[in-house]
């Protein structure tokens, strides 16, 4: 059976996974490439693989472990677990409308794609800083992710504002309206899933 520390090694190489899916997904919209499409989604089902495999080496330490804080931190994994595979589900979504974008020929304006650019920027950092944390097992990166909340908490709440101002001009389409307020939400849940494995991780000190 394994113990916890080769299990923390096995979850960081999951969240090393997401953090592939992401930038990947974010390639796939910035160059319109829909080769990129069946890898993202191999990746996904490894990931939804590797998130059913893990959950059980750790439900089988709980079960057998008899002290307070191995189990304690069991139920700390296994929630890290389950945000991680949340992330790949919303990556998994924004592909979609990537594809739909690309199949349809939709069109962003260029203040669109830049401030989603802005806002996967700050996402992709808060999750790297999560995959170190798991990876060098060091805390100090997940406190890093903190300092971002409320910016990108703002910066969504802006984006969505401004974006309904250039549909009002016509300088957006009303058919990549949906779309666009679908990735700014989405991407702002990957953030904040990746939040909740940074105060999980901080549980394990």
């Amino acid at each position: 059976m394994q113990n916890l520390n080769s299990i923390r090694i096995n979850i960081a190489d999951m969240s090393k996974l997401a953090l592939k899916m992401l930038e990947n997904t974010f390639r796939c919209f910035m160059e319109h490439d829909l080769d990129l499409l069946s890898d993202i989604l191999k990746d996904e089902h490894k990931l939804n693989d590797l998130e059913k495999e893990i959950t059980i080496k750790l439900i089988e330490i709980g079960r057998s472990s008899s002290k307070k804080d191995e189990k304690t931190k069991v139920a700390i994994y296994t929630d890290i677990v389950g945000d991680i595979e949340i992330i790949g589900d919303y990556c998994k979504d924004i592909l979609e409308r990537v594809q739909m974008k690309i199949e349809e020929k939709l069109l962003f304006s260029d203040e669109a794609v830049k401030e989603y650019t802005q806002l996967y920027q700050k996402t992709e950092e808060a999750l790297k800083d999560v995959v170190n944390a798991l990876d060098k097992n060091e805390m100090c990166f997940a406190n890093q992710v903190f300092k971002k909340e409320r910016l990108i908490d703002d910066l969504i709440d802006e984006y969505r504002k401004r974006h309904a101002q250039r549909l009002i001009e016509g300088i957006c389409s009303p058919l990549a309206c949906n779309m666009f307020l679908n990735m700014l939400d989405f991407t702002g849940q990957i953030f904040h899933h990746t939040k909740s494995i940074a105060s999980n991780i901080l549980k394990l000190k």
